[in-house]
């Protein structure tokens, strides 16, 4: 309880994450793309835009607003504070200025947004390309080439990704590079893509010719598309139609656009599948399982890499920290196990939280709606709170919930167990939920972090049952208690009536037996809107000064 009385010295002496801050040899214009967003804005014919920035790039706001706007002509608003994580786009914020579009800068979960047009600005990490290529290549030399494996990377990482992809391309052909899937298409083309797309129908018009002095160029790196336009005689296990697939476009630091994208897919459709998972896709081999496949990423150690560690636990990954240091060979298995857990937390409870993450994801209704369809039909209780970020004194507040279960995005959901011990308790993911109290939704080594996948239309959707049944009891492996899981009889218990009074004080009838029942055994239950209001007075008194851990009529 020692939280409710701190000093706020942690908020003062926090450190920011790593590498977050603009680098001193980034300009304005390279680092948050101003001419990009003018001619979106233009575009779109937005009026009303409000620029969102983290914590750690807000030291350029102010800057970036005044560019915005001396080209813009109009003026533009400025998100220094989001209701959620500032990976989401907060559409909550940006109503109350009535905006008609976002301009997300920094990290984003890739989250689809419920209603207003979004264009998002990964900004850029700094990323010492040469050395990142050597440590990789020195750590990679003795991977088995023939097993599959995917790159990844982080959003701020996407203008060298390119590059880096192309070098490691050349040591491991079966290397396979994913895309953002989050941002629109036309946001990733490139200024001379028309350029590039030429010279690769240059190069495969090469390839059936034979190597020699004359036609040496083949077996060269164009320095136009960063394509390896090696010919048929080097070819050793990789096409140039296969490299073409997966290599992205490096003009500028950016992608092939999605067009380019789709008509490779229709042209293999027979050897090649598209497959999507967190906010990115990629296109692998149709005899290739996403799930049997190693994985490299680029980019600091986060709330990205935690999601991709849980939904790939059984798979290995080569992850490189930008700050310096060598490569690490990292699994989220240890992570899952240890997650386990959560599934007798949800059993045991009898009273379960719903806590809104967020007001923007698209179908987070529809989640909640689920959630408690589902809670309620193995025989508990839910409530929902909007709360804005969860901190410990927050949900020291509603101490009679047993187990929180988080909605919000899937970067958002997982709470890292090193960094908020209690959060990490207290907080269950809707995927755990699920496994915990739906038949027929099982537990497996990929972990699911985003709760469209269990709604109707998703991978992992399973229908629950409504009505009531059979109850079904097991022992708790925490309490070594019984629990007992089904929906019961309306008839067994609650008092009939729409309200009910005790102790003078008016329940619902609804929460009889539940919160509300614990609410009136309190000896404060809140204000009481059956007491007449304050009377009026135009007397003013001077308030209490200091803060509310210390005020000065306090100190002794």
């Amino acid at each position: 309880m020692s939280a409710f009385t701190n000093t706020g010295t942690d908020v003062l002496q926090r450190q920011m994450a790593e590498g977050d801050s603009r680098a001193a040899s980034l300009t304005l214009q390279d680092m948050y793309e101003i001419n990009r967003c003018v001619a979106w804005v233009r575009q779109g014919q937005h009026h009303k835009v409000c620029l969102q920035f983290p914590d750690e790039l807000l030291g350029d706001a102010a800057a970036v607003a005044e560019a915005l706007t001396c080209q813009l002509g109009h003026p533009v608003y400025i998100l220094g504070d989001t209701t959620y994580g500032s990976c989401c786009v907060d559409e909550v914020a940006a109503e109350h200025v009535g905006a008609d579009a976002v301009i997300h800068f920094g990290n984003t979960c890739l989250s689809p947004s419920q209603r207003l047009p979004v264009l998002y600005i990964p900004t850029r990490l700094h990323v010492d390309t040469t050395w990142v290529v050597e440590q990789l290549k020195a750590a990679l030399e003795e991977v088995n080439d023939n097993h599959p494996l995917v790159f990844l990377f982080d959003t701020r990482c996407q203008y060298v990704a390119g590059e880096v992809f192309s070098e490691l391309h050349i040591l491991l052909p079966h290397l396979v590079c994913s895309n953002l899937e989050g941002v629109r298409c036309e946001e990733y083309t490139a200024p001379d893509t028309e350029e590039k797309l030429a010279c690769h129908s240059q190069h495969r018009k090469k390839k059936g010719s034979s190597c020699n002095e004359q036609n040496a160029d083949c077996c060269n790196v164009c320095e136009t598309c960063n394509i390896d336009s090696k010919c048929d005689c080097y070819d050793s296990g990789k096409s140039q139609e296969y490299i073409e697939q997966n290599v992205p476009i490096n003009s500028h630091n950016e992608y092939r656009t999605c067009e380019d994208s789709i008509s490779v897919r229709e042209n293999t459709e027979n050897s090649h599948r598209e497959v999507k998972f967190s906010g990115r896709r990629a296109l692998l081999p149709s005899n290739v399982d996403i799930k049997e496949c190693n994985f490299i990423y680029l980019g600091p150690k986060g709330p990205t890499l935690d999601s991709l560690l849980l939904r790939f636990a059984n798979s290995t990954f080569y992850h490189l920290p930008l700050s310096g240091g060598d490569v690490q060979k990292i699994s989220g298995m240890q992570s899952l196990f240890r997650r386990n857990i959560k599934l007798e937390m949800i059993r045991d409870a009898h009273i379960i939280g719903i806590l809104v993450g967020t007001l923007g994801v698209a179908r987070y209704r529809e989640a909640i709606a689920r959630l408690k369809m589902v809670i309620k039909a193995a025989g508990k209780r839910s409530y929902t709170f909007v709360v804005g970020k969860p901190n410990e004194p927050k949900l020291a507040n509603i101490s009679e919930i047993d187990v929180f279960v988080y909605v919000a995005c899937p970067e958002t959901t997982i709470v890292d167990r090193a960094s908020d011990p209690i959060l990490y308790r207290k907080l269950v993911a809707p995927w755990e939920v699920e496994v915990a109290l739906v038949a027929g939704q099982e537990w497996s080594m990929n972990f699911e972090s985003d709760f469209s996948a269990l709604l109707p239309g998703g991978v992992n959707y399973v229908a629950v049952c409504e009505a009531a049944g059979r109850q079904e009891a097991s022992v708790s492996l925490i309490t070594n208690q019984t629990q007992t899981l089904g929906l019961r009889d309306s008839s067994e218990g609650g008092t009939a009536g729409p309200v009910v009074v005790q102790e003078g004080k008016a329940l619902a009838a609804l929460h009889v037996g539940g919160g509300g029942q614990v609410l009136g055994g309190r000896s404060w239950a809140g204000l009481d809107p059956s007491q007449p209001p304050p009377a009026a007075s135009t007397l003013v008194v001077e308030g209490r000064k200091g803060i509310a851990a210390e005020y000065q009529d306090e100190k002794v």
